[in-house]
């Protein structure tokens, strides 16, 4: 069966695991986006979603994630559980789309007291889809 990833950044961006440090420039043909999210300061705050599934819906694997370039004044966690990823119209698991999958999650928590602007980028890498996608993310931090 075809392998489906779905990667999905809008108001919400997920995933689990950290990546070593040794994967910090684009691979070859990785997608690069950029995503702006605003947050209270020093609350844990889900940014999105990530998930790789089968077409009929079935649970694949967690997609490789990880940061790129950590956030200057804050921490980013991954955590695995059900998700709703909004998958895209092109892709073959857009049937998929808002129903309850295995995936992971995003969190971003900014450092006590911390406000203004932080940024930092995560690698999204569907491992048996061959798709990598760099996110990179601003923060606003907010009281």
């Amino acid at each position: 069966m075809k392998t489906t990833s779905l990667i999905s950044l809008g108001l919400f961006l997920g995933v689990n695991v950290v990546l070593s440090g040794c994967v910090s420039a684009p691979i070859g043909g990785a997608k690069q986006d950029q995503y702006s999210h605003r947050v209270i300061s020093g609350k844990k705050t889900a940014l999105g979603m990530a998930s790789s599934v089968k077409r009929d819906c079935t649970f694949n694997s967690y997609p490789y994630t990880g940061v790129v370039k950590q956030p200057s004044h804050g921490k980013v966690t991954f955590e695995h559980g059900t998700v709703h990823v909004k998958y895209d119209k092109d892709s073959d698991a857009y049937i998929c789309s808002g129903k309850p999958v295995e995936g992971t999650t995003i969190y971003y928590t900014s450092d006590p007291g911390f406000v203004g602007t932080d940024q930092f980028t995560l690698r999204v890498t569907v491992l048996y889809g061959s798709k990598v996608s760099d996110e990179n993310l601003t923060v606003k931090v907010v009281k």
